[in-house]
């Protein structure tokens, strides 16, 4: 993503605690369902899609440790 101009958003830390927890949540929860899929190219453009969202609430981006099923 980029962002031409500046903009002002409400970050991580103006927001309640709870927000960010559901925030996060909502972000597992959307990257589990494309990993769901079964298919890379899709969980790639989840996977930028929430570290997007992140870094426009302030943060610094996402980390994705894969696990495997046995």
């Amino acid at each position: 993503m980029t962002l031409n101009g500046t903009i002002q958003t409400v970050g991580f830390k103006d927001m309640h605690q709870e927000q960010v927890e559901a925030l996060m949540l909502m972000t597992h929860a959307f990257l589990s369902l494309a990993d769901g899929y079964e298919d890379e190219d899709i969980f790639e453009q989840a996977k930028e899609i929430a570290e997007d969202v992140v870094i426009l609430f302030g943060g610094n981006g996402i980390e994705v440790k894969y696990e495997p099923i046995l």
